[in-house]
């Protein structure tokens, strides 16, 4: 029981974090609560009336951080919370706890699960590959919140190709590392989160959808989760490897082979980093429980 504790509150800071990274979601208190009630296999409604004190924390996080706050934004900002939940919870179950290979299916329906009713513009259809072409925009750290041009993602009629490659790749260097007992959680992990993100096959929720597939691996392999992107430095430093990430893919695509690839590198180090943290923090609180145990 304390072990699934610990791994809740993981998980919900992973989902807290994640969002953060996106300006999604609501305060750490709402997210919590979603979130918990999510992962216990509660029905959680999207849909909540104004004299809701749920609806009002929402409405006072979006007024409090300055984001637009109509009835919409309110909804929607719960529905970032609970769907990212469900689409982490998806994942678990079938990665973690069914032990299932990887599968563009299962990835499609993740996507499904976090985006359904996010689309505002109607360019980004749930639970399928984009057809039109991106540009990854990154913040860039100490710019005012100012935006900046990146790098163009991989082109649209491209896409189904290089998900079909990237989830053979990942298939194959599990069963290879398997076969050989020795494995790098950490360096598979930010692999597979770096050519995802660099694909980038969905109109929206790449970025969401590459944490899930970053911490399914690291929870299946090395037990835990890396909660990214708690606080604004954190955030600048995700995103600024993340940025010399791309550039290092597209120079190394269709030149380098696969497996020699480097562009991931940096973030296996970054995610390792703060792996060491986030066991620290887990053992501290462990052994917090457990001294209030033997206390009674």
């Amino acid at each position: 029981m304390e072990a699934w504790q610990g791994l809740e509150e993981a998980l919900l800071r992973l989902v807290y974090g994640s969002n953060l990274i996106e300006s999604a979601g609501s305060s750490y208190q709402v997210t919590a609560k979603l979130c918990r009630a999510v992962f216990r296999g509660e029905k959680v409604p999207i849909e909540i009336e104004e004299r809701d004190a749920d609806y009002q924390q929402h409405l006072e996080h979006l007024l409090s951080t300055n984001h637009p706050a109509g009835h919409s934004h309110v909804l929607r900002s719960r529905r970032e919370i609970v769907q990212h939940a469900q689409a982490l919870d998806y994942m678990i179950e079938h990665i973690v706890v069914n032990k299932e290979p990887w599968s563009e299916e299962l990835i499609l329906e993740a996507h499904r699960i976090l985006q359904t009713g996010l689309d505002d513009d109607g360019e980004v259809e749930a639970g399928k590959y984009r057809t039109h072409e991106v540009a990854v925009k990154y913040e860039k750290p100490g710019d005012g919140g100012k935006r900046k041009k990146a790098s163009i993602c991989i082109r649209a009629r491209a896409v189904p190709g290089y998900m079909k490659d990237m989830v053979a790749h990942l298939n194959d260097d599990i069963l290879a590392a398997e076969q050989a007992g020795t494995l790098d959680p950490y360096t598979l992990a930010a692999r597979y989160h770096h050519q995802f993100v660099n694909i980038h096959p969905f109109g929206d929720g790449n970025g969401r959808i590459s944490r899930i597939i970053l911490n399914c691996l690291l929870l299946r392999y090395a037990g835990h989760v890396s909660e990214i992107g708690l606080d604004q430095a954190e955030r600048d430093d995700y995103i600024a490897i993340a940025t010399r990430g791309a550039k290092v893919f597209h120079q190394e695509d269709m030149e380098v082979e696969f497996a020699e690839h480097t562009g991931h590198l940096e973030l296996a180090r970054f995610v390792l980093a703060k792996s060491k943290r986030s066991l620290e923090r887990i053992w501290t609180w462990a052994l917090g429980m457990k001294g209030d145990d033997e206390a009674v």
